[in-house]
């Protein structure tokens, strides 16, 4: 160890001299207070070795001057006294001092206490590594977090940019909608938009579970259910040179043949077509909540009987469910995310609560009604953090 004594004594402190470079320490000494002090601040050392009374320094202000202004590593501090009766162990200690030796000064007895310093010392030497390597882990997992946190941000933005950014897609119909998800990405999704000129393709859907993995199975279906070739929703014609529109049931056994298996990635949906001429609604329900109609006078009625989820099980068959949305009507489709929120007592928003809160809003415009929805389920919740994603899409018919 590298060790200071500070000792007034000349025959004490060459009797400790010999004994520390006997024991191959290195050894620096201090005849008095000021010159102890003026070596700590030159260097540092392992073990400060000191007479309990230091000459021109008040009792135990080394000890004071050394824990005021510590070095990076720690010095270990080992008072003693050649007078029966004159060391303070509770002054001591107060001041900063680790270990005493009182008389007699005995070689052996000095030895077992270095000993015990240099094993403290070493622990806190790894101690300080442990802290160090752990504070630079700390700082690559902080910056990898930050990583991961603005990739999550962007593809976040990217899946919101999927999202329709029309209401207005037809004279006589009016589409609003809202996503809430309960963590940067959503596995709840949907979308709207015309075909031919007369029929309104939309849909709804919710992947089973949270995050990465739900999210990127709700963008490649986004992606797959788009009038585009390949696409389960539209068949090409090349006698006629056209496009048809396949029937929601098909299109939905279509996706659960594709999507066979995958165990934790099902998911469940609405698939319609709205013919704006005659404003008859056809769509398929595979293990969706089912959809509300809300008529002019505040009137709701469920329209839909389930179904089962897709990409469960193979050749599964599904229903096709029709209705016609009269002007005023509205239509309203929602992930299961909205009745699974609850409440700080434990109980869940119920089918009931939701039903009379539609019918105070059949005044407002479709996006305050789907405000006033999105403001009580925060106010249920007791903020925005809900435990599933939370989504509605709302058809009105003008």
């Amino acid at each position: 160890m590298n060790i200071l004594v500070v000792e007034n004594d000349l025959p004490t402190r060459k009797l400790l001299l010999g004994w520390l470079q006997e024991w191959n320490h290195k050894v620096a000494t201090a005849d008095n207070g000021p010159h102890a002090v003026a070596l700590l601040e030159q260097r540092d050392f392992d073990l400060v070795l000191s007479n309990w009374i230091v000459s021109e320094l008040d009792e135990l202000a080394l000890c004071r001057r050394i824990r005021e202004n510590p070095s990076p590593t720690y010095c270990y501090i080992i008072l003693y006294t050649l007078k029966p009766g004159e060391l303070d162990f509770v002054a001591g200690m107060d001041a900063g001092a680790d270990d005493f030796i009182s008389i007699p000064l005995e070689a052996g007895r000095l030895q077992v206490r270095l000993r015990a310093a240099e094993r403290i010392l070493t622990l806190r030497q790894e101690l300080a590594e442990q802290n160090a390597s752990l504070n630079r882990l700390n700082e690559k997992l902080g910056a990898a977090y930050k990583t991961i946190q603005s990739d999550l941000q962007a593809a976040s933005a990217l899946q919101t940019g999927l999202m329709p950014k029309i209401s207005e897609v037809h004279p006589s119909f009016r589409l609003d909608w809202m996503v809430l998800p309960s963590s940067f990405l959503a596995g709840d999704n949907l979308n709207y938009f015309m075909m031919q000129e007369r029929y309104l393709i939309f849909y709804q859907l919710d992947v089973a579970g949270h995050g990465i993995p739900s999210a990127l199975l709700s963008v490649t279906l986004n992606h797959l259910l788009s009038p585009q070739p390949g696409s389960p929703m539209v068949r090409f014609d090349p006698h006629l040179e056209l496009k048809r529109i396949v029937p929601p049931v098909d299109v939905v056994s279509e996706l659960n043949r594709r999507f066979q298996p995958q165990g934790d990635g099902y998911f469940t949906m609405i698939y319609g077509v709205l013919d704006t001429q005659t404003r008859e609604v056809r769509f398929c329900q595979a293990g969706h909540p089912i959809p509300l109609q809300i008529s002019g006078d505040g009137s709701i009625s469920p329209i839909g009987n389930g179904g089962f989820p897709v990409g469960l099980w193979p050749d599964m068959t599904y229903e096709e469910t029709t209705t016609i949305l009269n002007p005023g009507d509205r239509l309203l489709l929602y992930t299961d995310g909205v009745l699974e929120c609850s409440n700080p007592e434990g109980v869940p928003y119920s089918m009931d609560h939701l039903k009379k809160l539609l019918q105070q809003t059949t005044g407002l415009s479709t996006r305050e009604a789907l405000e006033a929805v999105q403001e009580d389920l925060e106010r249920w919740c007791g903020g925005k953090n809900f435990p599933d994603d939370v989504s509605m899409l709302i058809i009105e018919s003008k």
